[in-house]
């Protein structure tokens, strides 16, 4: 059994020197094996679609797991960085002619929990048509290079077909420490969307798309929106005029079981090719469902589960998404990811009765945040037949 990562509330300010060889053994053992198992899988596992993708691409999965299954995750954290320094790295590689674009959202609500909030604009600020993102990270990393660079081929793809479109990609609170606890995303998405709003953005004109604990968060606000969170001092209220409501809502491989992943299924269980780790799930997972009973704001636990965990809300929670909050919702799963039984789940019981628009998409062969994933080592999709349908959706989506 190799080491998994551990949630740890004590985040190191530096590397040691046994950090440095753990890096050094795994750069040096355990990345090598890993690659050489990839290459030689398609000869000994059974085909299940994904040992059709590209070499380059399985490698690079293959590269992903193996350091998140052997790198604890205050080193990856470390490694990592915070998203502000993501964003200004990749935009003075990408984007140099324009720089960063950098935003910063009001302070928490009680003064100073969390980390400051920003929003980062990939490409012009365009606030004519604009996708809201929200980046995964299991509430532990903030948004990378890899999402970046997908957003901005979008945007590149976009603008070829002649359609112009602001992307702004919200850095929110991540950790382990009581400063990232719920709800403080939802109160800085919510945010997000007021800023969205009062620099003249139309909510018909608004797209918000999320992966992983992304598309989490975009269940947060969602139903924050339809169920006003009862911690309105934490948390105010957000509607939108009568009538009107946000063009689309996507959710990218959605993270929305996180207490107990096994129940819903054997995926989390079984789906090795999967970039994700299921102890690093459980335990991140079990870490920000757990810190809601820690926190010193009053509530009933019952009363905030179905926001910060879906998947466990009454069936019939989402019935006036579509007449009051959003025209469309578009989820994606990888059939071959850890988080698809709970992701079907979800769909089936909590979104697709209640909402005429709502469609779930499920790619054959494909892993967790698969369109995304290629973006790790690559600058374009990698013969990846779900990128184009997402981007077509959102595209019809501004065109309506």
């Amino acid at each position: 059994m190799g080491h998994h990562n551990e949630v740890n509330d004590s985040k190191p300010h530096h590397l040691t020197w046994t950090n440095y060889l753990n890096i050094a053994f795994l750069l040096t053992f355990r990345l090598p094996f890993a690659i050489l198992q990839t290459i030689f899988s398609p000869f000994i596992h059974n085909a299940n679609g994904y040992n059709d993708k590209p070499l380059k691409r399985r490698i690079g999965d293959a590269l992903m797991r193996t350091a998140s299954i052997y790198l604890p995750t205050p080193i990856m954290q470390l490694i990592v960085g915070s998203g502000l320094e993501q964003y200004r790295q990749w935009a003075a590689k990408y984007q140099p002619e324009l720089g960063a674009t950098v935003e910063e959202l009001p302070m928490n609500f009680d003064g100073g929990r969390g980390e400051q909030a920003h929003l980062f604009w990939i490409g012009p600020k365009c606030t004519e048509k604009v996708v809201l993102y929200f980046p995964g990270g299991i509430y532990m990393f903030p948004v990378t290079e890899m999402m970046l660079k997908f957003w901005r081929y979008a945007q590149s793809e976009w603008s070829r077909q002649g359609l112009e479109v602001g992307i702004v990609v919200l850095s929110y609170s991540v950790g382990s420490d009581p400063d990232a606890a719920f709800p403080i995303q939802l109160f800085q998405a919510t945010q997000a969307l007021k800023h969205l709003l009062s620099i003249g953005c139309k909510p018909s004109d608004i797209q918000i798309v999320g992966d992983s604990a992304g598309g989490n968060l975009i269940t947060q606000l969602l139903s924050h929106m339809v169920h006003p969170c009862p911690l309105p001092s934490f948390v105010p209220p957000l509607h939108l005029p009568p009538g009107i409501r946000l063009r689309g809502a996507c959710m990218i491989s959605p993270w929305v079981g996180l207490s107990d992943p096994d129940q819903w299924g054997s995926a989390m269980r079984t789906k090795d090719y999967d970039v994700t780790v299921h102890q690093n799930l459980r335990q991140a997972g079990e870490h920000y469902i757990n810190a809601i009973s820690n926190t010193n704001i009053p509530h009933e636990l019952s009363q905030l589960m179905p926001y910060a965990e879906p998947v466990l809300a009454p069936d019939d929670w989402y019935l006036d998404l579509q007449n009051t909050v959003v025209d469309r919702v578009l989820v994606t799963a990888g059939k071959e990811e850890r988080l698809f039984d709970q992701i079907e789940f979800f769909f089936k019981r909590k979104i697709k009765p209640y909402h005429s628009d709502a469609i779930l998409l499920v790619q054959g062969g494909g892993i967790h945040d698969d369109i995304i994933m290629d973006f790790e080592i690559s600058e374009t999709p990698l013969r990846n037949e779900l990128t184009p349908v997402v981007l077509e959706w959102m595209v019809e989506g501004f065109r309506m």
